[in-house]
Order: C-alpha cells, then structure tokens, then sequence
C-alpha cells in the first residue's frame, strides 16, 4: 500500500491538477509539488479503503461460491465498480471542506472527478483482495505485495493517461493547479 499510495502522489495527483482542476493551497513542504504530509495521509487512507473493500468483497464471493463461475464474476465487478466509486465519492466529498485544497468546478469534481478517481480502485480492490484469498497457492511475500502494488499503480497510470487523451479535463483554465507544472509530469503539459 506504501507503494501505490507513493506513486498516487507523486505522479497522480498531478492528473487532478491538470485534468480535474484541483489545487493544494496548503504552506508545506513538498514533494514533486505535493505537500508532503499528503503522502502519510494518503497511506492511512488506502489501508482503510482496502480493509474495507476486503471485507465486502470476501463477504460477496462467500456468499456467491455456489453460484455459476459468470454469476460470481458479475457480481464482483459490479461490487468493485459500486466501492471505487462510492469510495471516490465520499473523499471528493469529505476534502472539500478542507480549506487547503480547492476545486475549479464543485459539481462536475463530485459526478466525473469521482469517476476518474474511481480508476484508482477499479484496480487495486480486485489486487489487493487476492493477496490472501488462495494463500495455498501463492505464499505472498512483502517483495511480491511491492510488486503488486507497482504493477497497480502502472495499469491505473496507464488508464489515468488513456482518459486524460480521449476525454480531457473538466475544466480548461486552472490557475491555481498549474502550480504543479513546474515539478510533476512532463507528458501532461497542455
């Protein structure tokens, strides 16, 4: 989680100041233009998240482990799609009575800003509930939960890019996210 919860910092957030309009207006030290204590906050945040999404998830397959192979595998995809967003949604909710961080466009951060943030979660619910769901056929190591978490954090830049180049922002002018220029992605300059 420490992992994917860096790479979501140092490089994603990036995508919210570019792509959604969103801004840290906090006094901080930083790191690639993120206030540093975002980092520790993002990794208690991600821990919660995922013991979370463990629970219903495993309670969805315990429930479904006599139905038909589709039957299970829809009912998953649709609990994870339901989690990410639902979980995207009360952050994106909740941060927004933090002064410290601000968004160009309230309502369409709340419906299409979810949903972009819902990417995170899309892939790392499913990767991190299999870590010890069949512990007879894989013994995870700390090496493999990191390279796990890496190989996570690569398929959600990969998506976070492919809807940055087929959708756009929401929001065109930014003036308080384009603070993050200066450090951040060199691929997302517009």
């Amino acid at each position: 989680m420490a992992g994917f919860g860096y790479v979501g910092n140092y490089f994603w957030t990036h995508y919210f100041f570019q792509v959604l309009g969103a801004s840290y207006t906090m006094e901080s030290h930083r790191l690639n233009g993120i206030p540093l204590v975002m980092y520790l906050m993002t990794h208690a945040y991600f821990n919660f998240y995922h013991a979370i999404s463990n629970i219903v998830l495993r309670k969805t397959q315990t429930s479904l482990s006599k139905s038909p192979a589709w039957v299970r595998w829809t009912a998953m995809a649709i609990v994870v799609f339901v989690l990410s967003y639902s979980t995207a949604f009360m952050e994106t909710l909740t941060i927004a009575h933090y002064p410290y961080y601000t968004f160009v466009d309230r309502s369409r951060m709340y419906s299409v800003g979810s949903l972009f943030y819902a990417i995170y979660f899309f892939v790392s619910f499913p990767m991190f509930f299999r870590m010890d769901e069949e512990p007879s056929k894989k013994k995870w190591s700390a090496w493999n939960a990191v390279l796990d978490g890496l190989a996570a954090a690569m398929i959600v830049t990969i998506l976070l890019d492919i809807w940055r180049i087929s959708f756009g922002g929401i929001n065109v002018h930014n003036p308080e996210g384009l603070q993050a220029e200066a450090a951040g992605l060199p691929w997302m300059s517009y």
